[in-house]
């Protein structure tokens, strides 16, 4: 017999780049939260099936959320309910983090200004068309969504207008 609970949960699989390198799992949530909401609202992520790059794969792994520097989306997770939002502008910018960059695209306020939303950010933030560049590895990795720790940053770079 299961419990109640197994029934309201849903796995989300992705990508982690964390303070010890990159993992991958999956992660267990609520069926009512959106992922970002869910990243937001714990300290730390119980997770299956986790292959860790420097220690082999692990049945189980609890994670940091002061240790999550990103989440990368597998293809087809929505990072947060989908709901039309009016007023919004794209806002291009470099987030810097201890190990690596992120080029990509936010969406907000028109009116607001890009460290204005970062500093009352009270979650993760959405990046579309994320470039991720490691420090440490050749290249960049593309990504279509990935959610930034905005605690982890150490600065931004928005580009002057033209």
């Amino acid at each position: 017999m299961t419990t109640p609970q197994k029934h309201l949960q849903h796995q989300v699989r992705a990508r982690v780049l964390t303070g010890a390198g990159w993992l991958e799992g999956t992660f267990h949530l609520a069926q009512l939260h959106g992922f970002a909401q869910y990243l937001s609202k714990n300290a730390w992520y119980p997770m299956t099936e986790v292959m860790l790059a420097k220690v082999g794969t692990l049945p189980f792994f609890q994670l940091s959320r002061a240790e999550t520097l990103l989440v990368v989306l597998s293809p087809g997770t929505r990072p947060t309910p989908t709901t039309p939002a009016s007023g919004l502008k794209a806002q291009a910018a470099t987030f810097v983090l201890a190990p690596g960059s992120v080029d990509g695209t936010v969406q907000l306020a028109s009116q607001l200004r890009l460290s204005d939303f970062i500093d009352n950010s009270a979650g993760f933030i959405h990046v579309q068309g994320a470039n991720v560049r490691v420090w440490a590895d050749p290249g960049a990795q593309s990504f279509d969504d990935v959610l930034l720790n905005p605690g982890r940053l150490v600065g931004v770079i928005e580009p002057q207008p033209a």
